[in-house]
C-alpha cells in the first residue's frame, strides 16, 4: 500500500466522487481511478461499489476508511507540530563550547534564553577539542582562535584580547618584568591548548606578530586553573581580558608588559549550513550576538 493511494481513497470517500477528488487534486479522473484500482489490487479486495449515480463503500472499504481517517488526523497533527516547530523554538539545543566560554559568559545567555523559550532544553558539552559538529549531533558550537576551513557557517561574535597578568604578591617577591627578555627569569603559567604552543606568548614586533619563549613548572589545559594559579602567586598567566576583568578591577591581578604582550582572538559561533535553520538555533545565535554587542568593551579594555 502506498500512503498517497490511501489519502486519495479517503478523499474520494469524503467527497463521494472521483471527479470531485480529481478536481481537488488537479489531475484527471482517470488518474484517480488508477490509484484506487492499484490500492484494491494491493489489498486483494474491492473497496468501492461504483455506478453512474452512486458511490458506496464495501465492508472492507468501510474498515479501511476508518484507518485512513486516523492517518489523515496524524498527518494533520504532524503538520501543525512542524509548523509550530518552525515558528517557535522548541526541542533540545545541543551546544559544544570550550571551558572559558562555557563557564564564564554562556551561562548568562542560557539563562536569558531559557526564560524566553520554555519549550527548549539545553544540553551543553564543555570541551576544548574540535569534534565534528554534524557527526556528533550538535546544533551549535562556540570556538575561539583560527578556524580550519569547513562546510559550517562561521559567525564572528567578538574579538577577544589577551594579556599577561600576575598577582601583586608575586611581583613584589619576584620583581616586575620591564621587557620581554625578563620573562626568562619568571615562572610563566602555560596553557596547553594555546595555538602558539605551550611555550610561546605572542607580541607585536617591528616585523609583525611574533612569540617570546617562556617557561614554567605549571602547565594546564584550563585557563580557569591558570587564572587561579596567578591569583595564588604561582606565576604570570596569559589570559583573556574578559576572564580577568573583575580581578583587574579589584587589583588582585595586574597586567604585565601590557603594551607589548597581547593577542587578539576571534570568538565564533559555528553551525551547519541549512536553508531552514531551526528556530531554537537561530534564536540562540541572536541572543549571543546581542550579548557580545552589549559587552564587547569587556573583551577589549
Amino acid at each position: 500500500m502506498r500512503v498517497d493511494d490511501l489519502m486519495l481513497f479517503a478523499l474520494v470517500v469524503r467527497l463521494k466522487s472521483f471527479r470531485a477528488a480529481a478536481e481537488q487534486r488537479g489531475v484527471a479522473s482517470s488518474v484517480v481511478s488508477k490509484h484506487i484500482s492499484r490500492l484494491e489490487a494491493d489489498l486483494g479486495t474491492q473497496l468501492l461499489r461504483r455506478s453512474t449515480r452512486k458511490l458506496s463503500l464495501t465492508e472492507a472499504g468501510e474498515l479501511l476508511y476508518r484507518h485512513c481517517q486516523k492517518l489523515e488526523h496524524s498527518v494533520e497533527l504532524a503538520n501543525e507540530e512542524l509548523s509550530a516547530y518552525q515558528s517557535e523554538p522548541s526541542g533540545v539545543l545541543r551546544i559544544s563550547a570550550p571551558g572559558v566560554s562555557g563557564q564564564l559568559f554562556l551561562p548568562k545567555v542560557i539563562r536569558r534564553y531559557m526564560a524566553l523559550y520554555p519549550d527548549v532544553e539545553i544540553d551543553m558539552v564543555i570541551q576544548d577539542r574540535f569534534d565534528d559538529l554534524i557527526e556528533q549531533g550538535y546544533d551549535l558550537a562556540i570556538r575561539t582562535g583560527d578556524l580550519e576551513d569547513s562546510s559550517l557557517i562561521c559567525k564572528r561574535l567578538v574579538t577577544s584580547c589577551w594579556h599577561a597578568f600576575a598577582s601583586p604578591s608575586y611581583l613584589q617577591t619576584h620583581g616586575t618584568p620591564t621587557c620581554l627578555s625578563d620573562l626568562a627569569d619568571h615562572e610563566c603559567l602555560l596553557f596547553s591548548h594555546q595555538q602558539t604552543g605551550d611555550s610561546g606568548w605572542p607580541y607585536l614586533s617591528p616585523e609583525g606578530e611574533a612569540a617570546v619563549s617562556v617557561s614554567g613548572r605549571f602547565r594546564a589545559n584550563s585557563l580557569l586553573a591558570l587564572c587561579e594559579g596567578a591569583l595564588d602567586g604561582i606565576g604570570i598567566a596569559f589570559l583573556p581580558l574578559y576572564m580577568a576583568r573583575h580581578e583587574r578591577a579589584a587589583g588582585t591581578l595586574v597586567p604585565v608588559l601590557e603594551h607589548q604582550l597581547y593577542r587578539r582572538v576571534g570568538i565564533y559561533a559555528l553551525y551547519p549550513q541549512s536553508r531552514y535553520l531551526p528556530p531554537k538555533t537561530r534564536a540562540f545565535i541572536e541572543l549571543l550576538t546581542q550579548m557580545f554587542a552589549a559587552e564587547s568593551a569587556l573583551f577589549h579594555h
